[in-house]
């Protein structure tokens, strides 16, 4: 007879559980349904721990599976939810990009954007004009090997020739430390002879005079 109550009980709660996890009718369905904008906000999170931009597009693809005309309203909805409240978009020439200010602030995800889009150029101007006026000091051309920018040497000197191309880019001049070590500065902001003393003072006699 107690083997015959527990063997009950056991069955009593199998369909318990069972009913939990098979909901019964629509409106249960319904609430199981996986929260699509909070699936996209810690996709957006994730990629931004990465030092990655997420962009629209990615929507599309497993596992959102999202079609087309659905992709900018759920971002919208997105945006509006308090519990994402650290997503922002970013709008380049070619695509919508997201990112999360809890691992990348706006300036850098606006220099990884400049990256994506192509805007290399555009971007080492943007730095050596910034570095010329707010500290001032020549722009180090070794940065332009590391993150956001990562360009090759060859990247670079090919990026740096169609630079002195550019009539709107007139300012941007070279410097070069007795070591040779190649820096760049912005005659807006800088004159030569102070731009050479700091590259010089950088490169040579910092560490003659720690």
């Amino acid at each position: 007879m107690d083997g015959e109550s527990y063997s009950n009980k056991e069955l009593n709660n199998e369909k318990e559980i069972k009913s939990d996890y098979y909901p019964e009718n629509e409106e249960d369905k319904q609430e199981e349904e996986i929260d699509k904008v909070a699936l996209m906000g810690w996709y957006v999170r994730d990629k931004s721990y990465e030092r990655q931009l997420a962009n629209a597009e990615d929507f599309l693809d497993e596992p959102f599976l999202l079609e087309v005309d659905e992709v900018l309203p759920l971002i919208e909805e997105l945006k509006a939810r308090e519990d994402f409240s650290d997503i922002y978009l970013c709008k380049g020439k070619e695509r919508i990009y997201l990112f999360s200010e809890k691992y990348i602030i706006k300036k850098y995800a606006n220099m990884m954007v400049s990256v994506e889009e192509k805007e290399i150029i555009k971007l080492m101007v943007e730095t050596v004009r910034e570095e010329s006026k707010i500290y001032p000091r020549p722009t180090d051309t070794r940065v332009f090997s590391k993150a956001p920018y990562k360009l090759s040497k060859e990247e670079f000197l090919e990026a740096y020739e169609l630079l002195k191309t550019k009539e709107e880019y007139s300012d941007i001049h070279e410097t070069r430390a007795s070591n040779k070590a190649l820096y760049l500065y912005s005659d807006k902001f800088m004159k030569k002879v102070h731009a050479t003393s700091l590259a010089e003072w950088i490169e040579v006699e910092s560490e003659q005079n720690p």
